[in-house]
């Protein structure tokens, strides 16, 4: 090769771990200690010869809601903001859903529905909002039920249009529970609820949820909601329970992104029609209990056509589903007692190695970001607190620790959770890596952590013990005041001293307390030259305290363009692996050499439809490392194009450890930020692969420019990982090594492969 690669790979490297948000390669590699398996490959589909064209202590008594309508009666408010294209058709049918149960005279069912123009075109394709007055009907392919008001086009990303709505539902249909449930794109303490029509850009922060619960309760006189549930992703976090726990007795929400296919609305709500005499945690189960399995759109047959063909049963579908989902029902009376005993943890891992803590953090159970960063910041309590007792042998941080988890047991009413998300235990929180903390701690920051979540910086330490986790600021328990999350400070809403205090000092270093000091010996190769159904050894040794995960890389070189295509990516297994509640982490000792030896076979991997004509070359990132390849996922980033309009959103997709299609997400923001939107495929929708090329044309040191690759059609069923030949040519072959902090150091060595 003609260019000296060692410069520019800090930018390929740093450019590749921050650039997607749910990082994904084929299936992981053997030990690396044993020869790998044979694999059966195929000749390449195309060979890229050119690049293609650019394109304190408290316990709290529940809040009682002011009993305003007949005893046993119940109000079910259904704020549905459908307004894009994404989600508009899934809105659709969750009403109808909820009209296949209907209103009693005991149970009001209500909807202020949103619809998006230009997307969805069933009955009848109006795109307004309108309120209804949900009653029984059998179809669902269109709403019978009263209509009350067209709205015309509002803006549902306004705190004031949820008030509106609230308001007039309570005070026209006064019941004795009230229950407000929002369905939307969640993205947890950054918020959601997002209406770019008719303001561009709107949309609910966490803190306008919680004013605007407070001023409908203060405008309706209720005392509290008997439950608000969170139809949407990521709202499950100990961040948004603390916001609301003034407002409502209980509340439903899911640590992790939820299908497009949402609640099981005709099944809980029928539970309810025959039990009005229920509570909100008996409803708060139901909700939990029916998630996923009893949905009517999978329990019907003609419903569930959309999801698979029609000898799929219902039982494979809600299976496949379900596989990476949560749901939790919160006590939200819990609130108090769960933050305080957090608190007091927070105060004993101030007092330990701040190494430790962050190891917990790297290992714990995450779920998808919204952020354009590759460490996940949204993790699981109970699994990171669980991890703190595994790792950090300390008598008072293992007590308080075993405090958390009882105050979360206690909080927890119902819980589930897919197979591919073992280490959930009903509520995650935020812990970023130094370099999202600076994003996300800084006043001038558009993320502002702690003034979005105000009423839980006010009664939690967490935010405090970030900036001292990050820049050494010292805080006091007294920081924290519980008082905010009891029933009678509902209408409080100035929160701007805790911000404050939450920020780190004017020009305080930031750093993390285990990054970096590890180095990579050069990597010594068993032959510079492979033919096709070859292999080589690469080995190496790595040093350093520090290490969390370690990848090979693999970069194709585009001899015309004197480009790079970045080609695979995977897990290094360590000699051990650890298990916590069904997860797993690599364990790499004491010593201060870890020995690395692996054997790269020359092989690439594509994404099929089950036609080999169709195959299109795909880079499959790694997102979960497992005890074996089956346990893994992986994802691929692209372009998701709807045949009904020709829109196009960016967008990934999810494969799991068998290399089988699970899911596919876009994002609010650009690339891979914001909230996450589930996208249920359309016969005829098509995906067009992103190619990551690192070229040199406009910057000497090298910078990622993403191209458009191969397209996929999608028909009714989804697509699949497979195998090929790598293509004849050079190849830069690496080592990464990704510290406990999200930052790499790397290695490099150059490859051919022969015909």
């Amino acid at each position: 090769m003609s260019v000296n690669y060692r410069p520019f790979f800090n930018t390929l490297i740093s450019l590749l771990l921050v650039g997607s948000t749910l990082a994904g390669c084929g299936p992981a590699p053997e030990d690396p200690t044993t020869e790998p398996a044979t694999r059966e490959a195929s000749k390449p589909a195309s060979t890229p010869t050119a690049k293609p064209t650019a394109s304190v202590k408290a316990t709290s008594k529940l809040p009682t809601p002011a009993k305003s309508g007949q005893a046993g009666t119940w109000l079910i408010m259904l704020y549905q903001n459908g307004d894009d294209e994404v989600l508009e058709e899934d809105t659709f049918y969750d009403l109808n859903e909820a009209e296949i149960v209907g209103s009693t005279d005991r149970v009001k069912i209500v909807s202020q529905i949103d619809r998006y123009d230009g997307g969805f075109d069933g009955d009848g394709d109006w795109t307004t909002a309108k309120r209804f007055l949900v009653t029984k009907d059998a179809d669902l392919n269109a709403i019978h039920s009263k209509e009350i008001k067209d709205l015309g086009e509002v803006n549902s990303g306004d705190p004031k249009t949820l008030i509106d709505f609230a308001t007039w539902a309570i005070k026209t249909y006064p019941s004795d529970h009230y229950v407000l449930i929002m369905g939307d794109h969640g993205s947890g303490w950054d918020g959601g609820w997002y209406d770019d029509d008719p303001v561009e850009g709107s949309s609910f922060r966490m803190q306008d949820i919680d004013d605007a619960l407070g001023k409908i309760i203060a405008k309706t006189d209720i005392g509290a909601f008997e439950l608000v549930g969170f139809d949407a992703c990521l709202m499950g976090q100990l961040e948004v329970m603390s916001a609301i726990a003034p407002h409502a007795r209980y509340a439903v929400a899911s640590e992790e992104t939820e299908p497009a296919i949402g609640w099981a609305y005709s099944s809980f709500l029928k539970t309810l029609n025959q039990n009005p005499d229920m509570t909100g945690k008996e409803l708060g189960k139901a909700i939990v209990d029916s998630y996923i399995d009893q949905d009517f759109r999978i329990t019907n047959d003609a419903a569930r056509l959309v999801y698979a063909e029609g000898d799929y049963s219902a039982k494979s579908v809600a299976t496949d589903l379900k596989v990476d989902t949560t749901l939790s029902a919160i006590d939200l009376g819990a609130m108090q007692s769960l933050n305080a005993a957090l608190n007091d943890l927070i105060l004993a891992m101030a007092k330990v190695d701040q190494k430790a803590v962050s190891k917990a953090r790297t290992y714990a159970q995450s779920y998808t970001t919204v952020f354009d960063n590759k460490t996940p910041p949204y993790i699981d309590l109970g699994n990171f607190v669980n991890l703190l007792q595994k790792n950090i042998s300390d008598p008072a941080l293992d007590k308080a620790a075993a405090q958390v988890q009882v105050a979360l047991k206690n909080a927890v009413v119902a819980e589930t959770h897919g197979k591919d998300r073992p280490g959930s235990n009903g509520l995650a929180f935020y812990f970023p890596t130094s370099s999202l903390y600076k994003t996300t701690f800084g006043k001038s920051s558009n993320y502002l952590y702690s003034a979005y979540v105000g009423r839980f910086a006010k009664a939690s330490l967490w935010d405090d013990y970030l900036t001292f986790h990050y820049t050494k600021k010292a805080f006091k328990a007294s920081a924290a005041d519980l008082s905010v999350l009891k029933p009678a400070a509902s209408a409080t809403s100035n929160f701007t001293q805790a911000v404050t205090d939450a920020a780190p000092a004017a020009g305080a270093a930031i750093a993390a307390p285990a990054e970096g000091n590890i180095k990579i010996k050069p990597i010594k190769v068993s032959a510079n030259k492979i033919g096709p159904d070859g292999s080589i050894k690469m080995t190496t040794e790595v040093t350093g305290p520090n290490v969390a995960y370690i990848y090979y890389y693999v970069s194709y070189y585009d001899q015309e363009s004197q480009s790079y295509l970045t080609a695979d990516m995977g897990f290094i297994s360590a000699d051990n692996t650890k298990e916590i509640e069904g997860m797993y982490y690599p364990d790499w000792g004491n010593k201060s050499v870890i020995p690395i030896e692996y054997t790269w076979e020359p092989t690439l991997y594509y994404m099929s439809d089950g036609k080999e004509a169709n195959d299109q070359f795909a880079f499959f990132e790694p997102e979960t490392y497992g005890v074996d390849d089956s346990s893994n996922t992986y994802t691929v980033r692209g372009t998701y194009t709807f045949v009904k309009s020709g829109s196009q959103v960016d967008a990934v997709i999810r494969f799991n450890g068998d290399g089988v299609m699970q899911n596919v997400f876009s994002f609010k923001g650009e690339g891979s930020g914001g909230a996450p939107r589930e996208i249920t495929p359309q016969k005829g929708d098509t995906f067009t692969i992103t190619e990551e090329w690192l070229e040199f044309d406009k910057n000497p040191d090298g910078e990622f420019v993403d191209y458009d690759g191969g397209t996929m059609t999608f028909k009714k069923k989804g697509f699949e990982m497979v195998p090929y030949y790598a293509y004849t040519g050079d190849y830069i072959i690496g080592i990464l090594v990704e510290d406990l902090n999200g930052n790499t150091t790397e290695e490099f060595v150059e490859v051919t492969v022969t015909e």
